[in-house]
């Protein structure tokens, strides 16, 4: 994307959604100005109209109700995006100092904050929370990431704390001027690990609510739980509720170990840049992803798919809608899962417009030739898929029920123990729309273009449908 220098040019950023994100170059005061964020989509039913205020209710008694708005002369601040390092140190000491006086509502006056500063080698330092606090963003407040070439940083860290609020304003990363030099360690270039929010360790009741968070080198927000040798995970009861996720680099949020979770009415969009490019990516890498709840998110325009769940167990995803979006193309579809997590996939709206690596598969489940562990069933039901259809393969334990494929199919390939049931599907081929290889378990009620449609399925025999590769 085109960047462009003004010459001695005096901007105070804008924070209506159309964020013009300024950087100041230190060393000959250029101001370069990035492109915008990606637009907003008007069929969200909790429609964005610009930056947001922040919350006024706090949601854990824990957060004292004293209020300290920074005194930006006091402290020395720059809210005229300059000079990070200084920004960096004195937003810090102003926010631990309220901490310390027992003030729990800390308010940042509008302005656009630089920051960013060296942690080490490989990590560029931001701010970090404490617990018992709330940081409360004015609406046209910005924080933003300095460019730097580090593999790794955190706009806003919450390390081990609890009962924390995020809220207002608008979060930025350096993705459009970030540096990709590479690492001494192995070479690499991918510098994916760039996030806005980080919520990490034993953190517990933290709330992310009606913040802009664009243009992340990695994600939007970014969970790490309890180590993979723990058998209960301690990063828990998280809530990340309206905010606007667009532009991110890698995903929108990664949940990497973490339980008790409520994700809901955000819409998160445009993600794309460095794999895998998901909405919202449930990947334990070991740890614990467990009892999450997603629903009423509006998903578009985000490359690789909106939601990819590898590991997560008892996750509910409902009332969300996913839409591809005219002008963009999915790598591996909306919906995508791996056979030994489980969740409830309900009442979602789910629409494709051009073929995935993974065909016309609104829902598909990934699948090797290891068994599947997890004795649980995943239940999908209610959804509405358009012009798409759902494929599972090498898996077992499914219950399909009450589903309207337009212009989809349903294709199952070695599976055991599978339920369908009152599923709908019209498509003007009948081989295309129902396909079975090595299937056992029981069907029932299923239609196809408006017509009864006969499975013969039985639980222990294995049976083979038309197919086609």
């Amino acid at each position: 994307m085109t960047i462009y220098a003004i010459k001695k040019l005096t901007v105070l950023c804008s924070a209506v959604f159309f964020v013009f994100s300024c950087l100041e170059d230190s060393d000959d005061s250029d101001i370069y100005v990035k492109t915008p964020l990606s637009a907003t989509d008007s069929n969200n039913p909790n429609p964005f109209s610009g930056a947001m205020q922040a919350i006024d209710r706090m949601p854990y008694s824990e957060i004292p109700t004293s209020k300290y708005c920074i005194e930006l002369e006091r402290w020395d601040i720059p809210n005229n995006n300059s000079n990070p390092v200084k920004t960096t140190d004195n937003l810090q000491l102003a926010i631990d100092w309220a901490v310390s006086e027992g003030y729990g509502q800390i308010c940042l006056p509008e302005g656009h904050y630089l920051i960013g500063k060296y942690g080490n080698d490989i990590y560029q330092g931001g701010l970090v929370l404490k617990s018992n606090m709330a940081l409360l963003l004015d609406e046209n407040a910005i924080i933003e990431m300095a460019p730097n070439n580090k593999w790794n940083y955190c706009a806003i860290a919450v390390r081990g704390q609890s009962h924390v609020v995020i809220s207002g304003g608008t979060i930025l990363g350096d993705r459009d001027n970030h540096e990709n030099t590479p690492r001494e360690s192995d070479g690499s270039t991918s510098h994916d690990e760039g996030h806005l929010i980080c919520i990490e360790g034993e953190s517990q009741f933290v709330t992310v609510e009606n913040v802009i968070l664009g243009k992340a080198n990695g994600d939007g927000i970014l969970m790490v739980g309890s180590p993979k040798t723990e058998s209960e995970q301690k990063l828990k009861n998280i809530t990340i509720r309206r905010n606007n996720f667009s532009d991110n680099r890698r995903q929108g949020i990664s949940l990497v170990g973490s339980s008790e979770v409520l994700i809901e009415d955000n819409e998160i969009h445009h993600t794309e840049g460095v794999s895998p490019q998901f909405g919202i990516d449930l990947e334990g890498a070991g740890r614990l992803n467990q009892n999450i709840t997603i629903k009423n998110n509006y998903f578009h325009h985000n490359r690789g798919g909106d939601i990819v769940n590898t590991d997560g167990k008892n996750i509910l995803f409902e009332n969300n809608i996913l839409t591809q979006g005219e002008d963009s193309e999915y790598i591996d579809g909306p919906i995508v899962y791996w056979k030994n997590a489980d969740w409830t996939i309900r009442n979602n709206s789910i629409t494709m417009r051009t073929v995935s690596v993974n065909n016309w598969n609104g829902i598909i489940m990934y699948s090797n030739a290891n068994d599947k562990t997890n004795p649980a069933t995943t239940y999908i039901y209610g959804n509405t898929l358009n012009n798409c259809g759902m494929y599972m393969y090498k898996g077992a334990d499914l219950e399909i029920r009450d589903n309207i494929m337009a212009n989809g199919h349903l294709a199952f390939k070695e599976m055991t123990n599978l339920t369908l049931k009152n599923n709908h599907v019209t498509h003007e081929n009948t081989c295309w729309a129902y396909r079975f290889l090595e299937v056992s378990g029981t069907a029932s009620g299923n239609t196809y273009n408006g017509e009864a449609f006969n499975i013969p399925l039985q639980p222990n025999t294995s049976w083979n449908g038309c197919w086609i590769n």
